[in-house]
């Protein structure tokens, strides 16, 4: 096998010397090329950290609304944005216990799995609010705050309540339209007491406070 004739480079004929000058050249732009690779390999910045995994609000969320699929999303978040307690699960069917913003990072103290009173002030008791009036209930939310009244005579039962969940929609079929609320004991009383009463007219409504 012949092997194919090498290039003479030590000549100091004019070839040879465009030969030589054409392998300084060739060495010196892959010298060149490496040098500018190393170079920015050593000055590009790091890979972005992709951040741990949370739990945000899908959308607006009202205090006492129980959580299903739709209303939570998983996201990354650079790590030193994480909050404390922040979740990267819940249990369907836990119910806020704080208002929430779309985006909002769902934390421990904002989500109740337990039940609806966890994270409210431990002296408070849950008593049920049936409101007669369609009209108003649609009005109403978790998270507002109403003064509760007797229609009998419109006194005050309860003041500054604290709509916690609602249990029964309007669209039921039936006319009442039920409320957890957060209470004392004793305005829990007052409540069911007026709440039970078979006398015409008795039945119970509500204020809204601003």
């Amino acid at each position: 096998m012949t092997r194919p004739p090498r290039l003479p480079l030590r000549g100091r004929d004019r070839r040879s010397v465009w030969r030589r000058g054409l392998a300084r050249k060739t060495l010196a732009a892959l010298l060149l090329g490496a040098g500018v690779y190393a170079g920015t390999t050593v000055l590009a910045p790091p890979a972005p950290d992709p951040g741990s995994p949370v739990l945000v609000a899908s959308s607006d969320v009202a205090v006492g609304a129980a959580l299903d699929p739709g209303s939570v999303r998983s996201v990354r978040v650079p790590d030193h944005l994480v909050p404390d307690g922040a979740l990267t699960e819940v249990a369907q069917g836990a119910l806020t216990t704080a208002p929430l913003r779309a985006g909002e990072i769902l934390t421990d103290l904002r989500i109740a799995p337990d039940g609806p009173l966890e994270g409210l002030d431990p002296g408070l008791v849950l008593a049920h609010l049936p409101l007669t009036v369609p009209d108003l209930a649609g009005s109403l939310h978790p998270g507002l705050r109403v003064d509760v009244l007797t229609t009998v005579d419109g006194t005050v039962l309860a003041k500054e309540v604290l709509l916690v969940q609602q249990v029964r929609g309007p669209e039921s079929g039936n006319d009442t339209v039920s409320f957890l609320v957060a209470v004392t004991p004793e305005e829990a009383s007052r409540l069911a007491v007026a709440g039970s009463s078979e006398a015409p007219g008795a039945g119970l409504t509500v204020v809204l406070r601003r």
